[in-house]
């Protein structure tokens, strides 16, 4: 059915329809430039509708008519109406050879300035466009040809400069090759040239290029930013501008939100961890700074309640990452009361494991994380590389918890350096220690969950009345959302998560990394017998704990949740209380201190062995003086009676008291006996030697 005013898209014409009567039907072309009112046939435009030959199309122009226009365009507008109200009901409007009598009897008499063609034209325009008084708005948006090039001539456009001397150059298409140019290299990269630094490498290339054209008429950087606003779209300049990663980080258009992918608590935790920007001390000693602690947070999506989080000195690490888990299984009530603190379930209501965990490629992109998906049926979900806006509710925790207590805190890393003159170093400002900083974690974290949140966009269904704040729309979504938490015992977690590998089985015990255990469970099963008859796998699963050598857990069926605890035997006691990154260190320097001395002594060990050569070599020359004249037989007969002699002369020679050294009978070979002297009368003395001299 036909309406006034429907726009008829009929043989790639437009019409919008002006009257329909019973004796007349009017449309006209309403981007005809010299366009007029003509009837048309109704039932055959009707049929042909109806057998969609001909279509109802909305119409062009009711968009433009419902911006507000300008003060330019209200002006002109009032004096438009002003005429055209005259002449708006008037059905001489709609037809072509009733214009002139309007004209003449309605606008010619009451405004002679007004002209017949400016009459004429602002009816076409009246019937073309809706036939109301927004119809008659000037095209002001289609004055000035903006963004379209000008036909540069011999005088710059633009107005006339007033604070500055000369008079400019017109920007031709050579000049515009070289801003292109300059805008390419120089203004398109990640090195963010500022536009002044731009403007004057163009003006070095411009001035040997135009010698002769002065200073004050080179080329501005107005000019030069007019041609990149012309030419350049934004979306590729701030591509070019960013680095890939920066740009899909921290400049792309945002086309969700996190909490929109979510329907409640417990759909989705956020987990990262981060290093706190500020120095600790020892507990135990004061006097001794240790260092900057790990902070891990795992965060509900939906409520924005933390749900576990874990600070040690450790760096992140995949166990430390099962272990702020863990800590979503507990409840915080008990957790508070071992740090100190009092507080009440519903502040701090987090407890379960979550359908899924969004990390980045760190502490979760491992194999070991198979069992939490396997045993746990939580889904571990990785954000891409250096990709930290991927979980913003995350990062944003980290910012919000230390700028709470950067301010006051003791040790907080500054900007200002120590080699800065008069700067302080930072660390020796540290007086916190582990325990006291997990205890202002906690009650800043507690503090948050009570706090409402401004900009938390809200799904649909949650009630109006609803405040803001973690706990109280963690407990909305409890009851109202979602049942995807899951409830698992702590200790068996823990176990169940660690880091697994194979260690082999011997007669000695479970071998791990060169390190020995040992579990009554395998005693009684006789894996470590020493016989062949006994009956032990040759390998079998087990999970370790990477910070500490004391024990490991053996999982004896494989894949299931049995455990057995093996703790460390005392052949390798020497690695007690150490992580096994540090156990495997000693035992290289072992190894490496081993290797060293057996070079060293290597000489004089060949040096034995040749001695040792030597001595076989001689008592085989010796066995051949012996007499033979004795047979086989006697000479085996002869073994007792040999030995006696043999134990006899031994205890001879090495009885107390007795020197078989000085024993004349057995000089040293080096050693000759002095003969007798039978003439005792005195030697011959010469003179001199008393001083004499007759």
């Amino acid at each position: 059915m036909l309406l006034v005013n429907s726009v008829v898209h009929e043989n790639g014409q437009f019409y919008r329809v002006l009257a329909i009567t019973p004796e007349h039907a009017i449309w006209i072309d309403i981007y005809k430039r010299l366009a007029d009112p003509i009837e048309f046939d109704l039932g055959a435009i009707t049929e042909a509708i109806q057998s969609k030959h001909t279509q109802v199309v909305s119409d062009p122009f009711i968009d433009e008519s419902l911006k507000h226009p300008t003060e330019a365009q209200k002006k002109r507008l009032e004096e438009n109406w002003s005429v055209m109200q005259k002449v708006a009901d008037n059905p001489y409007r709609l037809f072509k050879h009733g214009w002139l009598r309007l004209y003449e009897e309605v606008i010619d008499q009451n405004n002679p300035e007004f002209s017949k063609k400016h009459f004429y034209k602002l009816l076409r325009q009246f019937l073309q466009r809706c036939q109301n008084k927004n119809a008659l708005r000037p095209d002001f948006h289609k004055q000035g040809a903006p963004k379209q090039p000008r036909n540069i001539a011999n005088k710059k456009v633009g107005r006339p400069r007033i604070t500055t001397v000369g008079t400019g150059i017109p920007i031709t298409d050579e000049i515009k090759q070289l801003f292109r140019e300059a805008i390419d290299k120089y203004y398109l990269n990640s090195m963010r040239m500022p536009w002044t630094k731009v403007h004057d490498l163009v003006l070095l290339k411009f001035r040997k290029q135009y010698p002769t054209i002065t200073r004050q008429d080179s080329p501005t950087v107005t000019q030069l930013k007019h041609l990149f606003n012309m030419e350049y779209k934004a979306i590729k300049t701030a591509q070019a501008r960013n680095t890939a990663i920066a740009f899909e980080k921290d400049v792309r258009q945002l086309t969700s939100t996190a909490t929109a992918q979510v329907l409640g608590p417990g759909d989705r935790f956020e987990f990262d961890a981060t290093i706190i920007d500020l120095y600790l001390v020892s507990e135990k000693d004061p006097s001794k700074i240790i260092g900057r602690p790990t902070l891990l947070i795992v965060i509900d999506v939906f409520s924005r309640l933390t749900a576990g989080y874990y600070l040690t000195f450790e760096p992140p690490s995949y166990v430390l990452a099962m272990m702020s888990l863990a800590n979503c299984l507990e409840n915080k009530v008990d957790v508070c009361r071992r740090l100190g603190i009092s507080i009440e379930f519903e502040d701090w209501p987090a407890l379960g494991l979550p359908t899924a965990v969004l990390a980045d490629k760190g502490e979760l992109l491992t194999h070991q994380a198979d069992s939490l998906v396997n045993v746990f049926n939580t889904r571990i979900e990785n954000a891409k590389a250096r990709r930290g806006d991927a979980k913003g509710i995350v990062e944003q925790r980290f910012r919000t918890l230390q700028a709470e207590f950067k301010p006051y805190a003791p040790g907080v890393v500054t900007t200002e350096t120590v080699k800065k003159r008069g700067g302080k170093d930072y660390r020796l400002d540290a007086k916190l220690s582990l325990r006291q900083m997990e205890e202002i974690i906690a009650l800043l974290i507690y503090k948050h969950n009570l706090k409402g949140m401004k900009k938390y966009d809200a799904d649909e269904g949650i009630p109006d009345d609803l405040p803001y704040t973690p706990k109280d729309l963690w407990q909305w979504g409890i009851t109202n959302r979602s049942g995807a938490l899951k409830s698992y015992d702590v200790e068996k977690f823990k176990v169940l998560t660690l880091p697994r590998n194979t260690a082999t089985v011997s007669n000695e015990g479970i071998k791990y990394q060169s390190l020995t255990y040992s579990c009554s469970e395998a005693f009684e099963k006789g894996w470590f017998i020493r016989d062949k008859h006994r009956t032990r796998p040759q390998k079998v699963e087990i999970g370790f704990d990477p910070r500490s050598t004391n024990k490991i857990y053996v999982f004896p069926l494989g894949q299931t949740s049995q455990y057995w605890i093996a703790q460390l035997t005392d052949r390798s006691r020497t690695y007690k209380d150490m992580t096994f990154y540090e156990a495997k260190l000693s035992m290289q320097v072992s190894k490496l201190a081993n290797s060293e001395a057996a070079n060293a002594n290597k000489d004089k060990q060949l040096s034995a062995d040749e001695e040792i050569q030597k001595r076989m070599e001689s008592a085989e020359k010796h066995a051949k003086t012996g007499s033979k004249s004795a047979s086989n037989s006697a000479r085996i007969k002869s073994i007792k009676t040999n030995k006696k002699e043999a134990i006899a002369q031994e205890r001879k020679e090495r009885a107390v008291g007795s020197n078989p050294d000085n024993d004349p009978k057995t000089p040293p070979n080096n050693v000759q006996p002095m003969k007798r002297q039978e003439d005792f009368s005195h030697p011959d003395i010469p003179d001199d030697i008393y001083g004499d001299e007759d």
